[in-house]
């Protein structure tokens, strides 16, 4: 299996367990984006910030980041749904360096388990490039074990 980067945002550590268990899988580099300004974790605000950046598509500013995907044949990205569809970190970051002709494969994370909505408009923004899986954790945190498992037979299947 050739290298792979991992460019993922987590807000409560669902999908940074995702990430941090992908890696322990393979030759995994990791790109955590984290926006200048973190939106809130808990409450009312989380909910009304998220759907609201998400409905008019903000673009946050993000820090310095660590690698280029351009260094990379094979993408994996992984992100908690928000309104249906995948964060405003993700949606900065491939404003700022889109890429084509990677095989990509996505970790979608959620409440209710269900990303198809969230997973079909990142393909629509990443059209040009090669799927080659997506998997959707509900709360992957809360049962490490069986998260874990998914996650390792979903890295498993790309080599």
């Amino acid at each position: 299996m050739s290298k792979t980067l991992m460019i993922y945002y987590s807000l409560e550590g669902n999908t940074e367990f995702a990430a941090q268990t992908a890696a322990g899988c393979g030759d995994i580099d990791l790109e955590r984006l984290v926006p200048v300004k973190e939106p809130p974790k808990a409450g009312f605000g989380k909910f009304f910030w998220g759907g609201k950046s998400v409905v008019f598509s903000e673009t946050p500013p993000l820090e310095p980041l660590k690698y280029s995907a351009d260094d990379y044949e094979d993408i994996i990205i992984g992100f908690p749904v928000w309104a249906s569809s995948y964060p405003p970190a993700i949606a900065t970051y491939l404003k700022e360096h889109p890429f084509t002709g990677k095989h990509c494969r996505i970790i979608a994370c959620s409440a209710g388990g269900n990303a198809d909505k969230a997973v079909n408009k990142l393909k629509d923004k990443l059209a040009g490039n090669e799927f080659g899986g997506t998997l959707s954790l509900r709360d992957p945190a809360k049962d490490k074990e069986a998260s874990a498992e998914m996650i390792r037979k979903f890295i498993a299947e790309a080599e």
